[in-house]
């Protein structure tokens, strides 16, 4: 099974330095202000089951590990242009454009290439991602491509990381509203649909088995080339998720999984759409500020 659901409304645009709009989403939803007394120090572990990670100075130091799950003997470089803007989101440094990662100087980045340079793969191939991003001992799975249909063995396996305490995030996909992608539909995933600036749904988001809504439309991050780019659609929705989750297990002491999560950050979510939980934006849109 290829995974090309996320390709569809999957776009990006070269990136115009008077173009401060694209922030947007950063100034939503990261914190004005930290209170010292709360702050852990504590690193958080975070997997990108992605097309790869390209060196950039923005996320210098910030990859621990790298696993390219498609030709194992080969380097986990980005040839789609996708997993580098993911990893800016969730932790990129802060840089001369106007923004940086949600979860900078929290998280450690395991770059899990599983997307080839179309953007497809199989299911055993994410699976053998998923295995050894168990095996390091992760705190969050970050998946931001989804497949059309469901796998019994891909189920187990996320099964299996959920029972280990493992977040899993993963981008609704861009159905037009049609459906929810895997593994965001499976239970106990977190599944993150897209935002536009005015914040209401961007037109390709997923609707239906939705827990988050988060910035998916005009959204600046790290690009393969060491530069810059704009991005749209779910995919960097879930990013934003990730890196809000990473932010707050990152400046707490208790105990998070996938079973109190959702009270857990309940004090950060503001309602959208519907009033109460709805199948376009889920609980709502998460705001650490």
């Amino acid at each position: 099974m290829l995974l090309l659901a996320f390709l569809i409304g999957y776009a990006i645009q070269k990136f115009d330095r008077d173009e401060g709009s694209a922030i947007w989403g950063y100034r939503a939803v990261q914190p004005t202000s930290v209170n010292s007394e709360k702050l852990t120090n504590k690193k958080v572990k975070v997997a990108i089951l992605d097309s790869g990670i390209s060196p950039h100075t923005d996320l210098k130091n910030m990859i621990v590990a790298s696993y390219n799950a498609i030709e194992t003997e080969q380097e986990a470089i980005d040839e789609l242009n996708h997993g580098t803007a993911i990893a800016g989101i969730i932790g990129s440094s802060q840089n001369k454009v106007g923004f940086s990662g949600i979860a900078k100087d929290i998280v450690e980045i395991y770059n899990v290439k599983v997307l080839n340079s179309q953007g497809k793969s199989d299911f055993q191939t994410v699976i053998n991602g998923i295995e050894w991003s168990i095996k390091n001992n992760v705190d969050i799975i970050n998946i931001s491509f989804g497949f059309e249909t469901n796998n019994p063995e891909f189920q187990n396996i996320i099964k299996e990381a959920l029972a280990k305490g493992i977040i899993i995030v993963a981008a609704s996909g861009n159905t037009l509203g049609l459906r929810v992608d895997y593994p965001a539909k499976y239970e106990g995933v977190i599944s993150v649909s897209a935002l536009k600036p005015d914040f209401t749904s961007y037109s390709y988001s997923g609707k239906g088995k939705i827990d988050y809504a988060a910035p998916g439309k005009n959204i600046l991050s790290t690009d393969n080339n060491g530069g810059y780019s704009i991005f749209n659609g779910t995919s960097f929705a879930a990013a934003f998720v990730t890196g809000s989750i990473a932010y707050l297990l990152g400046n707490t002491n208790e105990k998070i999984n996938s079973t109190n999560l959702n009270s857990f950050l309940a004090p950060y979510v503001k309602d959208l759409g519907l009033p109460g939980f709805d199948e376009e934006y889920g609980h709502g849109f998460i705001q650490l500020n």
